[in-house]
């Protein structure tokens, strides 16, 4: 946390917010709130400050958002994968080498974990993978029954695991950091809507939420200091690592809060975002 003077210091100087989506933007019924809909369009129209997204969602759950909040900007998918706006203006894209894709489907299946495919805007999943739709709680995505995995091992962007028991999970992701590290990132998450159920995320090497705002912030050539970064979850510590001004919704994980330099009021389901782009727009010039 930092002192109230310091932190209004600090919103005067923002040219850039970069939100996480699910529990942080949205509401749990996947509604944006009044206050998010009304400050979002006076903050980039009145002060030309831009808004954007760093989401674990792939990209064409989260066109809706960006319609709503008249965003002309790139956004964040798939935890920094894919950056890509409305106009399909891609800026950045991490493909998984085909052969690790492979490698990653031959221990889903010797280990019986639940495993599906991340495309552009689509996830792949198989008959035999089919309840992995109910526990991956990806709001919005368009999930693409197929025969084959094994037929879909170009152009895949993420791949994702589930299983009941941590230790198995653990344990690939071990097998898949080394001797791997150089090409894939295998990271674990709990579960955040159910219990009991243990994600595994593997991406390419270099991929990560933290890397995609740094390529958002090139681009837009925003330095660190004029960037506001807000969310909730365990993934969401990548973007708190980054040297920006970390806002972490009153819903958040603890350890989200304790690496933020201020805690809205409100929570996700109270319009947190709206609350915090109120302020922003009051102590921005």
């Amino acid at each position: 946390m930092i002192s109230s003077t310091e932190f209004k210091k600090r919103l005067s100087r923002i040219k850039l917010i970069v939100t996480d989506v699910d529990g942080t933007l949205t509401n749990d019924k996947d509604e944006l709130g009044e206050d998010t809909l009304y400050y979002s369009k006076k903050l980039q129209s009145e002060k030309g400050i831009k808004i954007t997204f760093a989401t674990q969602r792939i990209h064409s759950s989260i066109v809706k958002y960006d319609e709503q909040m008249d965003i002309t900007i790139p956004f964040m998918t798939v935890n920094g994968a894919l950056i890509k706006g409305l106009n399909g203006t891609i800026i950045f894209k991490s493909v998984i080498p085909p052969n690790k894709v492979r490698k990653a489907l031959d221990l889903a299946k010797y280990y019986f974990v639940r495993v599906a495919l991340c495309y552009n805007d689509i996830i792949l999943y198989t008959e035999d993978n089919s309840v992995l739709k109910d526990y991956m709680h990806r709001i919005g995505t368009d999930y693409v029954l197929v025969k084959d995995y094994y037929d879909y091992l170009d152009d895949v962007v993420e791949i994702i695991m589930l299983g009941n028991e941590k230790n198995v999970i653990k344990h690939i992701q071990n097998k898949l950091n080394f001797p791997y590290k150089l090409f894939l990132t295998a990271k674990y998450y709990r579960s955040n809507s159910n219990l009991g159920v243990f994600h595994l995320e593997i991406r390419k090497s270099g991929t990560s939420k933290k890397t995609g705002l740094n390529k958002i912030a090139r681009f837009l050539n925003v330095k660190k200091s004029e960037i506001a970064v807000v969310g909730d979850w365990y993934n969401d510590r990548e973007l708190f690592e980054c040297g920006c001004l970390n806002v972490a919704v009153q819903n958040a994980v603890p350890e989200i809060k304790h690496l933020a330099h201020f805690i809205t009021k409100r929570t996700n389901n109270e319009d947190a975002m709206g609350e915090f782009l109120k302020l922003v727009y009051e102590n921005t010039p």
